[in-house]
């Protein structure tokens, strides 16, 4: 305990007397490096975190972490019809893992205004739609899915057609015999994700299985939301096990592949940048503290010499070390949080939609994440910062109190 006294006093005394000292600007530069390390790491894994829940939750507000489907030859649009009432449907909703079950049904059209034509993918949605995970799409409120004379098409479909709100247009549907119905835009949509808006318009699901000559109870698949992404490999096995035979299973990560390469891109990018700046905050820090040493040879020698053991001086040393880290990870987060709570409320740093689905820079507190980073900049440095401490056992008392 008396050595640990000393310890902390001869420390607290070092920082103090440093102040004109060569040591003392390279503690400063050290301290800056650190903090700059830091807040560049956290504000990464923010941004990062930031992108992978908005894109998450922009995916997952048009369909289920999984899609279930019939096997069947034909096209993706095309879809063999399911019973809506079977009996592993009740048992999936009953699964812990499973938030919410929703049916669907597909089917292509042509979409006329009195002066353009455009080819799009109807999505037929009923009474168990997911409405409050599609709400922010949208820029009113609705109580229920679209009506049998309503549709809802994405802002991108609106402004190609010219089309608003209470527009009227006609589908049609090319099959024997081709049909047409008259419908009117009820809600246009949003959600920033291309294929999407570029394709899918929302109709009733009455209307598409009036279309296919499906009874009521008919519909083309079911889509399936997970209560926890994070645990998505299990969800995805517990689901399969309770599925029959005859049903195909799409993950969505699958569906939109792209997108989720392109978050797992950003994510190793950020692991790699956190590895480099902590190396280099490491190897700074042990310059550091290699010139600290060097300069307080004398020092060293006469604490030796009056029955001081390396245990003792190289503790002096790591207090100091871990002063400057402490200050330098401090300054880091501060600047960090400040940087990104700016970016939080006012939007500073916009983006071009058409290359990152979002207007601006999105920003999500992972206070996991931030908390990982500084202990792991904190070890990685602690690790490296023993190796200069080690010269503090080769130091002779004799030639360093000669040398006063």
């Amino acid at each position: 305990m008396a050595k640990t006294s000393l310890a902390s006093f001869i420390s607290n005394r070092l920082e103090y007397q440093s102040g004109n000292s060569f040591s003392s600007t390279v503690i400063k530069i050290s301290k800056i490096s650190i903090a700059l390390g830091v807040s560049i790491l956290i504000v990464s894994l923010l941004i990062y975190s930031g992108f992978r829940q908005e894109i998450q939750n922009r995916i997952f507000s048009v369909s289920g972490q999984i899609s279930l489907r019939q096997f069947t030859q034909g096209t993706l649009y095309e879809e063999k019809p399911l019973e809506k009432n079977v009996g592993f449907i009740e048992q999936l909703r009953k699964l812990p893992d499973v938030s919410h079950v929703q049916s669907f049904a597909f089917k292509p059209a042509l979409i006329s205004t009195e002066s353009e034509v455009a080819g799009i993918i109807l999505k037929g949605v009923g009474s168990d739609f997911n409405l409050q995970a599609f709400l922010p799409n949208l820029s009113s409120k609705v109580n229920s899915a679209p009506k049998s004379d309503e549709i809802w098409i994405s802002q991108k479909t609106a402004n190609t057609l010219q089309l608003k709100r209470k527009s009227q247009v006609v589908l049609f549907f090319m099959q024997n015999p081709p049909r047409y119905r008259k419908v009117k835009i009820a809600e246009i949509y949003q959600t920033g994700l291309e294929d999407i808006d570029n394709n899918v318009a929302y109709v009733s699901q009455n209307l598409v299985q009036e279309l296919n000559e499906w009874n009521s109870n008919q519909i083309g698949g079911f889509e399936v939301f997970v209560k926890d992404f994070e645990k998505f490999d299990f969800a995805i096995d517990n689901i399969a096990n309770s599925l029959p035979y005859n049903i195909g299973i799409e993950p969505i990560t699958q569906t939109y592949i792209q997108l989720f390469d392109w978050l797992d891109v950003i994510g190793r990018n950020v692991l790699v940048m956190f590895i480099l700046i902590s190396l280099v905050a490491g190897f700074n820090m042990a310059a550091t503290l290699l010139i600290m040493v060097l300069e307080r040879r004398q020092m060293i020698g006469v604490l030796k010499a009056l029955g001081g053991n390396n245990k003792l001086i190289r503790k002096i040393f790591i207090r100091n070390g871990l002063k400057i880290m402490f200050y330098g990870m401090l300054w880091g987060n501060g600047i960090a949080f400040f940087l990104c709570a700016l970016q939080q409320n006012f939007n500073l740093v916009p983006l071009n939609p058409d290359n990152y689905y979002l207007s601006s820079v999105p920003i999500f507190w992972n206070w996991q994440g931030i908390l990982g980073i500084n202990m792991g900049v904190l070890f990685i440095t602690w690790l490296v910062i023993l190796i200069p401490i080690r010269i503090v056992n080769k130091v002779q008392p004799a030639e360093a109190v000669r040398s006063i």
